[in-house]
């Protein structure tokens, strides 16, 4: 299982990291805390995209 900081996320998807962060704030991209930091599976991103598409 691959793990994503909000950085790396944040590259992918072309946003602020701040923009990640909202998005976890919100509920919409799940993330769990690890060591004080975000941290996004590669399977909360694919839930992510396929939430968007509906």
């Amino acid at each position: 299982m691959k793990v994503y900081t909000t950085d790396e996320v944040a590259d992918m998807l072309k946003i602020s990291r701040n923009s990640v962060l909202k998005l976890i704030k919100k509920k919409e991209l799940k993330a769990k805390k690890v060591a004080r930091k975000w941290r996004i599976t590669e399977g909360h991103l694919q839930d992510f995209f396929k939430d968007e598409r509906s």
